[in-house]
């Protein structure tokens, strides 16, 4: 990773940041074989709907709506570390142990129900570790290397997401995706998630700095809204993420049950992915260094959409757009998924910070259970249409749609005068 010289590693803290850092491996490794195409794979092989799919699967990202009163807890603790590593615990036991229910009850029918109370209820409980943990995190790293290890830390998570993605691929398909794969798939990803929790009892807690002079309660939700910077970035977090999520929450299920590719395939072309955010991880932080956190946030977003302007000329006979899809995606994550964060922390006070990133969880996780029913309505009204080009129109026509509309956010968040600009 890095030699112990880096100052990152070194001191009270340095032996708890290299810890964070595999933790940062093992979690990622064990929550991507338990969501995606693998959560949407057995959804489908319990006959679940595609609403039903695309709901339980953005489940990880909507259930943060759970957080946004989780600071009346977390603004009493000065130690969190306990609560925190019970939390994951259940909620991994919750969304890894639905993949045994089969082995007790046989009926999909009654099966398919409970695994999505499962896994809703095991993403809620993740929610609140991640709140919790974030802070945790930049409570551990010194202010002024927090980019530097967010950057270093996300290489190596990506790394992990690669090798387990493809290995969870083949695996499926060579049990022809049916249950033994799911099991064995979903069985590994518990065992990843046992190490992770082991791994977290030996990283350091320092004391989190407590506001004495307020005492928590609702109306401290009111002070982030009074933040002008911050207002503005939810907004864009709220608008970006539903014209996003409306079409990309069906994607796993599309390229499942539609387009009828191979696990394998997905799995490679998902590989292919993690291998341009790993190879330009370090591209953008320097970009970062030289034009700021702005100038990246932006670049990377208009980037990481074109994927979707791919997908709305998709088929199973063009099977090839995936991969330059894939690959522009990709790149554009790569930093998009980091600077989201530390734009994020540029922006916020010392203090409090859980009640803000508790407001920052709930609009983000309201925009995600949002465009799932508002993709499904738009989808069932869409026209349809079969020629050379289209051949799932409603689906391709979403694709589009979500494209245009990514587009005008951003154009609204950077491109207008500064007094208005969402992202300044």
């Amino acid at each position: 990773m890095q030699k112990s010289t880096n100052p990152l590693f070194q001191g009270e803290l340095g032996r708890s940041r290299r810890l964070l850092i595999i933790d940062g491996i093992l979690q990622n490794a064990a929550a991507i074989l338990t969501m995606g195409v693998f959560l949407s794979g057995y959804l489908v092989w319990l006959d679940g709907t595609d609403l039903l799919a695309g709901i339980v699967n953005s489940s990880m990202n909507w259930a943060t709506i759970a957080v946004l009163f989780s600071f009346l807890i977390f603004e009493r603790l000065k130690k969190r570390k306990r609560l925190l590593i019970a939390l994951t615990a259940t909620a991994r036991l919750l969304v890894c142990g639905s993949v045994f229910l089969p082995l007790f009850i046989s009926d999909k029918a009654v099966v398919l129900p409970i695994v999505t109370v499962m896994v809703i209820l095991g993403n809620f409980l993740s929610a609140l570790y991640g709140t919790g943990f974030t802070v945790w995190m930049f409570g551990v790293l010194p202010q002024d290397s927090r980019s530097e290890f967010i950057y270093l830390r996300t290489f190596w998570l990506r790394l992990a997401l690669t090798v387990t993605t493809i290995g969870g691929g083949f695996v499926l398909d060579a049990f022809h995706k049916g249950y033994p794969g799911f099991l064995l798939v979903f069985s590994f990803s518990l065992g990843l998630s046992v190490l992770d929790i082991i791994l977290l009892l030996n990283v350091k807690e320092p004391d989190y700095v407590l506001d004495d002079s307020v005492k928590p309660n609702l109306g401290m939700l009111a002070e982030p809204m009074r933040n002008g910077h911050f207002r503005s970035y939810l907004v864009f977090v709220f608008l970006f993420f539903i014209v996003l999520t409306m079409s990309g929450t069906f994607t796993p299920v599309y390229l499942i049950r539609y387009m009828k590719f191979d696990y394998s395939f997905i799995s490679t072309m998902n590989v292919i992915q993690y291998a341009c955010l790993i190879a330009f991880t370090g591209f953008w932080r320097k970009v970062e260094a030289k034009k700021g956190v702005v100038h990246v946030f932006r670049m990377t977003a208009t980037i990481a959409v074109i994927e979707f302007l791919l997908y709305g000329f998709l088929t199973a006979d063009r099977a090839w757009i995936l991969l330059p899809a894939t690959m522009l995606a990709g790149v554009g994550y790569s930093g998009l998924n980091i600077t989201i964060l530390n734009y994020r922390y540029t922006i916020l006070p010392e203090k409090n910070r859980t009640v803000y990133e508790s407001l920052f969880a709930a609009v983000f996780g309201l925009s995600t259970l949002l465009a799932p029913v508002i993709g499904n309505f738009v989808m069932n009204r869409l026209p349809v249409v079969e020629n050379a080009v289209f051949t799932h129109s409603r689906f391709q026509f979403m694709y589009l749609i979500s494209f245009v509309l990514v587009q005008l956010v951003l154009f609204l968040s950077f491109n207008t005068s500064s007094k208005h600009r969402l992202i300044r």
